[in-house]
């Protein structure tokens, strides 16, 4: 079976440009450029891996979401001027240059969030072990047996045998609990608004088993309705019974949208996105035209080598583990074509 590791680029490409910010060369930054490479490097010394595929945001990726519920996301704050946000993506179109010289998949397609797209790989690549590389914890509903989520902030390696927290409280729920959570409380840093006076407090007293076992919408529901019948005055409850946001959505609509928004085992992508992410599992690399001397040659333009070790073998030392990606391929290529 073969191994492979999916990256979030955005996610990636985010960190190192807001992180690494003293790397210029001829008045240009290359901080992302650097962090993505390296993080790369680091995590395919540690791992061997058979393919590497990167999933980046396409142009207008929020549409879909935004069109079944306007105020997705629309709260987050341009951190970046124009000519910051044009220097990001210079640095992630040539990220991509090098991804192509190093025999790694990647893909990106209009109207389509990465995290819809990795999640359209994991399922359509029975095949393939997966660990998945990011920053964003929403991916870490994709947890199973067959996929693992690597967080970069704080190196840590998910599975299905753990309980993630979530929220502000110890609440500790296994991945496949996760949407369940969100679609509940909602998620303030997409700006999902969740039941009205139903927060962390009476999911935990109520509904104790979410640490435990998988459950459903319609579980909790008819839960909450029985300790109604019951006798319980819980207005978080009786909202929580007829589907009342804090947004003014009611009853199949609040939990439908939020399901849709929220659980990717439904991903939103286009027909010709799943398409092309079919072809990325199917495909052989062609090594035609892919050479280290162009990466060599990228690399000095960049400034690479002005902050690696000064020693004559530093920019094999630092490429040899992506080398070994190529031969790889290149070795996959051959096999298929015969």
């Amino acid at each position: 079976m073969l191994k492979t590791l999916i990256v979030d680029g955005n996610s990636i490409l985010q960190t190192g440009f807001h992180g690494v910010k003293d790397f210029y060369h001829n008045d240009k930054h290359f901080g992302a450029i650097f962090y993505f490479l390296n993080t790369l490097k680091r995590n395919l010394e540690k791992e061997s891996y058979d393919r590497v595929v990167v999933f980046w945001d396409g142009k207008k990726n929020y549409k879909y979401r935004r069109d079944l519920y306007s105020p997705y996301k629309v709260n987050r704050k341009k951190r970046l001027d124009k000519e910051k946000i044009d220097d990001m993506f210079r640095q992630k179109n040539r990220i991509s240059q090098y991804l192509e010289e190093f025999f790694i998949r990647q893909g990106g397609y209009s109207n389509c969030e990465a995290d819809d797209c990795i999640a359209y790989y994991c399922q359509m690549s029975p095949n393939e072990t997966k660990v998945i590389l990011t920053n964003d914890k929403d991916l870490l509903q994709l947890v199973n047996e067959q996929v693992k989520v690597l967080l970069t902030r704080t190196d840590t390696l998910v599975t299905h045998t753990d309980h993630i927290k979530m929220g502000k409280l110890p609440i500790h729920v296994p991945p496949q609990n996760i949407p369940l959570f969100k679609i509940l409380l909602g998620d303030r840093s997409d700006n999902i608004k969740g039941i009205m006076y139903f927060g962390e407090k009476s999911l935990i007293k109520h509904f104790p088993e979410i640490e435990k076992n998988k459950l459903s919408i319609e579980e909790i529901i008819n839960k909450a309705r029985s300790k109604l019948t019951d006798g319980s005055k819980d207005r978080g409850l009786k909202n929580l019974s007829e589907g009342i946001s804090a947004d003014g959505r009611k009853g199949k609509e609040f939990f439908e949208i939020n399901q849709k928004i929220i659980d990717l085992s439904h991903p939103f992508l286009t027909k010709k996105a799943k398409e092309e992410i079919t072809e990325l599992i199917n495909e052989s690399l062609d090594p035609e035209g892919r050479e280290n001397k162009n990466v060599v040659q990228m690399m000095k333009e960049d400034g690479l080598f002005t902050v690696l070790p000064k020693k004559d073998d530093s920019w094999t030392s630092f490429i040899q583990p992506l080398t070994q990606l190529r031969k790889k391929e290149i070795k996959y290529f051959k096999l298929q074509k015969n």
